[in-house]
């Protein structure tokens, strides 16, 4: 017997919700050990800044690079812990300001890239940002310093699974463009009114996505759950400032129920993933910024999607009457500032892969599946407590 729709809450369903106060509950808790997290010569300092992480805590590096490059004035590089501590040149890391991301200060990766850093720059800052505090924490113990982002309660009553995390997402997102703000105010780049405005500015552009606006996508959600159920393989498709988003979306159908999923650009999605056999099996989410450049090449990619006979939801803030017909379209807000929107292009999601998890009747992240606790037998912590190296 199939479940209700009331049957299938889950708290990840109930986080698309939360953020939408979340964003000024986090920000009351957080502001002020943000701003001084940094001084004016740290803020003066590098010629340009890094920030890296696994993971979501990638992606979060990723989603706020646009914001440090205009904020800052500076080059600002989101990337993945692992090309800062095995691939990157060391003259890299000379004046730079480094931000290694960690929920519990305890990623192998990242705490190998602060070490890289600190051991072979002539002159650079590292910073921890973590989420937990945990006893020996290696990346702050490896830093000149940290930043813990407190978290606002969570109020889901019965439903505490932890879920795949848009909320930690967000807090790092919201965190990384706080500070981006924090230095573009502290090397004169705008006056300490700006710098308040920009962050107003963010937090007004969550409070938009109000229960109003969601709950109809939500009941849409539902729906559409009924049929992208039967599917076992999932693709995001986004490109340029859509990049991150496309990356998370991903990461949240793998995360949530366990199916493959896989992210790709527009232009090679034409070229490549266009030929992949049974479209019309293949969940296909496209995320599409109105500003993005490569909007023409997106919607003709949409366009053949729904030739293929692929079923697509289209998560957008541009006008719906340039979708072709056939797609399922979810009109988010857009805000003041380019820059601050992947802090919540991906919101609808929670309620897709909340539903689907839920269906399936699997816990997240495969907790409790005895063939993923085989694997963890097997292989051992593959993020944790794994071999550090740095290479000169």
């Amino acid at each position: 017997m199939s479940k209700t729709r009331e049957e299938c809450n889950n708290s990840m369903r109930l986080e698309s919700y939360d953020l939408c106060t979340f964003a000024r509950q986090l920000y009351e808790i957080n502001a002020e050990e943000i701003y001084e997290s940094i001084t004016r010569a740290e803020a003066v300092m590098p010629r340009k800044i890094f920030a890296a992480g696994c993971g979501d805590s990638y992606c979060a590096a990723l989603a706020a690079q646009e914001a440090f490059r205009k904020l800052t004035g500076l080059p600002m590089f989101g990337t993945q812990a692992i090309d800062v501590s095995r691939c990157m040149d060391g003259e890299d890391f000379d004046n730079i300001l480094f931000y290694g991301i960690s929920s519990r200060g305890m990623t192998s990766r990242v705490v190998e890239a602060a070490k890289r850093v600190n051991e072979i720059s002539k002159k650079a800052k590292t910073f921890a940002i973590v989420n937990f505090l945990v006893e020996n924490s290696q990346l702050e113990a490896e830093c000149d310093g940290s930043l813990h982002i407190k978290m606002p309660v969570f109020e889901c009553g019965e439903y505490t699974e932890h879920a795949p995390c848009q909320r930690s997402y967000f807090s790092t997102t919201f965190t990384l463009m706080l500070l981006a703000i924090r230095i573009g105010e502290l090397r004169g780049n705008y006056s300490s009114a700006q710098a308040d405005e920009y962050r107003e500015s963010m937090m007004q552009y969550a409070e938009k996505f109000t229960k109003e606006l969601l709950e109809p996508m939500d009941l849409r959600m539902w729906e559409l759950a009924q049929r992208w159920n039967d599917f076992s393989s999932f693709e995001v498709v986004g490109s340029g400032p859509d990049e991150a988003t496309t990356w998370f979306v991903a990461a949240k159908f793998v995360e949530a129920f366990g199916d493959c999923a896989c992210f790709d650009t527009p232009d090679n999605w034409l070229r490549v993933n266009a030929n992949a056999k049974d479209p019309e099996k293949i969940g296909t989410v496209v995320i599409l910024d109105k500003d993005n450049g490569a909007l023409e090449e997106t919607v003709a990619a949409i366009e053949k999607m729904i030739e293929f006979g692929r079923p697509v939801i289209v998560f957008t803030d541009a006008e719906e009457d340039i979708i072709p017909d056939g797609a399922e379209v979810f009109r988010l807000p857009s805000p003041e500032y380019h820059w601050a929107k992947p802090l919540m292009q991906y919101c609808p999601i929670g309620f897709l892969c909340g539903y689907i998890k839920e269906m399936r009747g699997v816990p997240f992240y495969r907790r409790g599946d005895a063939e993923h606790a085989a694997m963890r037998v097997n292989f051992g912590d593959v993020i944790s407590n794994q071999p550090l190296r740095v290479i000169e």
